[in-house]
């Protein structure tokens, strides 16, 4: 008997087409810190906030 069977055939969440996360995390080596900043820097965002360097 699936689990939903109790409910009357409804469930208790909703579908999600998809998973888009709000940020990202980026960690690089030191020696590259600059380049890595300046790629990052040259990207267009759709928000979520101020970069950081």
């Amino acid at each position: 008997m699936p689990l939903h069977a109790p409910q009357g055939g409804r469930r208790d969440f909703a579908s999600l087409c998809s998973m888009q996360p709000s940020r990202y995390g980026v960690v690089v080596d030191e020696e590259v810190s600059d380049e890595a900043a300046g790629l990052i820097g040259g990207l267009q965002t759709t928000g979520g906030g101020p970069a950081r360097t």
